[in-house]
């Protein structure tokens, strides 16, 4: 009965491991993993089965070391990786698609940040002054790196 407390033990702890792994990352479920091998290990040498623990220890680093190198030989975390790869960007610098003085309408509210609509383009936008109500004409009056202010027309 006692040997099957341990190869259960074992079981929950590689089961913790594999899902560390594989879906939940962020080491709590490898540290659980890790010490319920050490528990597993360390209790029947306590209970005074020497000769099964000698046994016990080697079976788990056989296990251990044999699922690692085959892991490694044949590559396995090759269907786990990604693939793709990151192919857009941020546009750097809206000045090629908008001047200071240009005239649009703004689509959504800006709250303090929306889409306003200019000639050619529809960009993102902020207001200087709170929020601006859709369909309201602003004019931009800022162009920073990434960032266009705007303010309302008045009429």
């Amino acid at each position: 009965m006692f040997w099957f407390l341990i190869i259960g033990i074992v079981a929950i702890a590689l089961a913790f491991i594999i899902a560390e792994v594989l879906f939940v990352p962020g080491g709590i479920l490898g540290i659980l993993g890790g010490l319920l091998l050490i528990y597993a290990i360390y209790l029947p040498y306590k209970e005074g089965y020497t000769i099964g623990a000698n046994i016990n220890t080697t079976i788990i680093l056989l296990v251990l070391i044999t699922a690692l190198f085959t892991i490694i030989k044949q590559k396995s975390w090759r269907k786990l990786e990604l693939k793709k790869s990151i192919d857009s960007s941020v546009k750097d610098d809206l000045r090629s698609l908008v001047i200071v003085g240009e005239k649009g309408q703004t689509i959504s509210r800006l709250n303090p940040i929306g889409t306003v609509r200019f000639s050619k383009n529809t960009l993102e936008a902020k207001s200087d002054m709170g929020f601006i109500n859709p369909k309201t004409e602003v004019e931009i009056i800022k162009i920073e790196r990434n960032e266009i202010i705007v303010k309302p027309l008045n009429k």
